[in-house]
């Protein structure tokens, strides 16, 4: 089943404040992933996770290609697999 634009900024910002040690309160959707200063190495892992929930395939590098929270879900929401 498809996610919603909540579900999955929701899930990214989760992880998001796990690995980067903050407040998910803290996290704007529209605020620059580089903002978060997480290496390219921890932004694959949260991407590998987010595959894996999603049960889609993305680019490595996804969050720097989209550049935000909100970007990045929104072309996950249209790249979603139509049910």
């Amino acid at each position: 089943m498809n996610k919603s634009f909540t579900e999955i900024s929701g899930w990214i910002v989760e992880h998001i404040a796990l690995h980067a040690e903050m407040d998910p309160k803290e996290i704007a959707l529209d605020t620059d992933i580089i903002n978060f200063r997480m290496d390219s190495l921890l932004m694959v892992s949260i991407t590998s996770e987010l595959e894996e929930w999603l049960g889609m395939e993305l680019s490595p590098s996804i969050f720097w290609e989209m550049g935000t929270i909100a970007a990045t879900t929104q072309w996950i929401l249209e790249n979603q697999e139509v049910e």
